[in-house]
């Protein structure tokens, strides 16, 4: 090798090795940002801009602000046992500024996520005492917890920013006290201002409140003596006074639709009774809540897989207290392990506060592992993630012959958890997509509201405030003003009958309702994308040959993803061959009256309806149907008899689709 070959050589190692600590810091934050970076894709391809459920309580605030008649008590409204001020305060500024667009507050949630988890590598560096290469994989393993998709029912149900904030707040208060450099009147304030939209969001934001006092007298952050005594003495005055505000008159003031059927009562007397009454049942419960976003994802039982990684993360939390209270004079772990401390805390004081609220709404317990409810119980993995590794380092330090032990616990403990998370993280996954076929579904059914044709198969729709919100124009698409089939895209591919395929529809008699249609099949978009997001029937209209939706189904067989995890194992066990993907996964039935169809014989097929494209795909299976009779004939499966061949030749691009018309 020549000189110049070597000095050139050893110029590129000398690049290399001046770059290698930059590659290795830009690869740990791409492993710590990468969960948010999945999420936030995720979130864009799942997200349907429809309200669901308690997203439609707001609309009466809607129309109270478009008649200037909305005033203050509307946002200090009870449901149940939360207030939420700042939840409303918060969804009506959206509603102000970007009305219709549901997806905004799915975005908003996202940020508060990432927000929590910057928050949480603040409170590590803080804590630590250690360099970033030391303590960056903490940080990715919360960030794989607090931002996995299991938080789904959060992230895509619009209002659900709602319980993402208490754990926001509460970081954000703990990061807050911590800035010793910055005066402790502005850390009062903030912190206050922290606590107090804690406690407008949601019940469990009162704990804030509490789990500050600890903070406050022991955390090292404030200075020894006046300092310290008046800002804590400041921190229970406010308190008292919010609890004192916040308890007056707390009874229900929202429609029963939205507070499991409750009038305008109290019911906290009847919550702690119910929980002091069954004491096993609460206590199943607490357990049940803190373990159940770790069980999901695996065939085996939830109830007991929650309940048994519930109870050892409550045992290995009761460890870590016990380390911490051993220790208390050692001033600078105390300090280190005390914010973790409160932040477990908080999901512990969130599962009682729960059980306390929902153990009258529950015979068997199942309510405690209800996925709205994993965001509660995930700060308690995020503070024992750390608790563990703080522990284990200061044992390590004290006890160096168990260092190699240690250390192998570590990592088993890390892989367990990293084990764990792929399982929910790939089960959350899946049930973003069904989440987001059954928000779908009902905003395809939200669509014909306003018109006079049954629509079967609705998920917690509200058909009276969605017609509301479609009035002040708070729906995107605006609800359909006539039963026109070509109100959206007709598209020409008869879809397979592999597919899709109105399989019968018959004459039925029944005492409520006599004489009737019932129809049935399975209707699935092209290449099983996801089921239909509405089966629409049809009739032809004899005057100019239009298609008449007479009538609306929805599909209600159980989600489509089981095809491909289940399908080969439950063949010639639970179903004939062949018949998952159809009459199993992708199945609808109907019923109809006669009446919906105008007097006289008709030719009738059913469409599959994409809602996101606002276009629909016609589905083999054609009847006529002769209403003043009330029979039925099977046409075939020809497009021929119904004259819809000359459609389908038009999109197949035959030139001659013309003369067949």
């Amino acid at each position: 090798m020549t000189s110049s070959n070597t000095h050139a050589a050893g110029t590129w190692r000398s690049r290399l090795a001046a770059w290698l600590p930059v590659l290795k810091k830009s690869g740990c934050w791409l492993l710590i940002l990468l969960p948010a970076i999945l999420l936030n894709r995720m979130i864009q391809e799942y997200k349907v801009n429809i309200p669901f459920l308690d997203d439609w309580m707001f609309v009466d605030m809607d129309v109270k602000a478009a008649a200037g008649q909305l005033t203050w008590r509307d946002f200090f409204l009870v449901q149940m046992e939360h207030r939420m001020a700042f939840v409303r305060g918060v969804i009506m500024l959206f509603h102000h500024y970007w009305p219709g667009e549901y997806t905004r507050q799915m975005w908003f949630s996202w940020l508060l996520l990432c927000f929590t988890t910057a928050n949480v590598g603040l409170l590590i560096r803080r804590t630590s005492g250690a360099a970033f290469a030391q303590w960056w994989p903490l940080l990715a393993l919360a960030s794989v917890s607090i931002l996995s998709p299991m938080q789904y029912r959060i992230v895509l149900w619009p209002m659900m920013f709602q319980v993402a904030c208490p754990a926001f707040f509460l970081t954000t208060a703990l990061v807050v006290l911590l800035r010793s450099h910055w005066p402790a009147w502005l850390r009062l304030v903030l912190a206050v201002l922290c606590a107090e939209c804690a406690t407008q969001t949601f019940a469990t934001g009162l704990l804030v409140w509490v789990l500050m006092v600890p903070m406050i007298w022991w955390s090292g952050a404030l200075k020894a003596g006046r300092e310290r005594q008046w800002f804590l003495v400041a921190w229970l005055f406010i308190f008292g006074i919010t609890a004192i505000l916040y308890f007056h008159g707390l009874k229900n003031e929202v429609d029963g639709a939205f507070s499991y059927k409750q009038g305008e009562e109290a019911t906290m007397g009847r919550n702690v009774s119910e929980f002091v009454r069954r004491p096993k049942a609460a206590a199943s419960f607490i357990l049940r809540f803190l373990g159940c976003h770790l069980a999901r994802g695996s065939s085996l039982s939830l109830m007991h897989t929650s309940l048994w990684l519930g109870a050892s993360s409550l045992a290995l939390f009761g460890g870590c207290a016990a380390y911490w209270l051993r220790h208390f004079r050692e001033q600078a772990l105390r300090e280190r392990l005390l914010p973790w401390l409160l932040l477990g805390t908080y999901s512990v004081g969130a599962a009682f506060l729960t059980s306390l609220g929902r153990s009258w709404a529950t015979t068997t317990g199942d309510n405690a592992v209800h996925a709205r409810y994993v965001i509660h119980a995930v700060p308690l993995t995020v503070a024992l993630i750390v608790l563990v590794w703080l522990i284990a380092r200061h044992l390590g330090q004290h006890q160096p012959g168990l260092r190699r032990f240690i250390l192998q616990s570590l990592t088993a403990g890390a892989f367990a958890l990293i084990f764990m998370q792929a399982i929910s993280w790939s089960f959350g996954w899946r049930m973003m997509a069904v989440w987001e076929s059954s928000r779908l579904r009902g905003a395809a059914n939200t669509l014909f509201y306003k018109l006079p044709l049954a629509v079967e198969g609705d998920v917690a729709g509200n058909r009276n405030l969605a017609r509301k919100a479609d009035d002040l124009g708070h729906l995107r698409p605006a609800m359909l003003k006539n039963s026109r089939l070509d109100n959206f895209s007709l598209t020409p591919k008869l879809l397979s009958s592999n597919t899709a395929e109105l399989s019968a529809c018959v004459v039925q008699t029944n005492d409520e309702q006599g004489v009737s249609g019932a129809v049935w099949g399975y209707a699935c978009l092209p290449n099983r994308e996801r089921v239909a997001d509405a089966v629409l029937l049809t009739y032809k209209d004899p005057h100019d040959g239009h298609w008449e939706i007479f009538h609306v189904t929805q599909v209600t067989g159980l989600p489509l993803y089981f095809m491909e995890v289940m399908a080969r194992d439950l063949q010639f066990t639970h179903v004939p061959e062949g018949h998952l993907p159809n009459e199993g996964l992708a199945k609808f039935t109907g019923r109809f009256s006669f009446e919906q169809l105008p007097p006289g014989v008709h030719r009738v097929m059913a469409w599959a309806l994409d809602y996101r494209g606002l276009r629909v795909f016609p589905m083999r299976g054609f009847f006529l149907v002769d209403t003043q009779r009330a029979r039925v004939k099977r046409l075939g499966n020809d497009p021929k008899s119904v004259n819809l061949d000359w459609f389908i030749e038009k999109g197949l691009g035959n030139s001659n689709w013309e003369t067949l018309k």
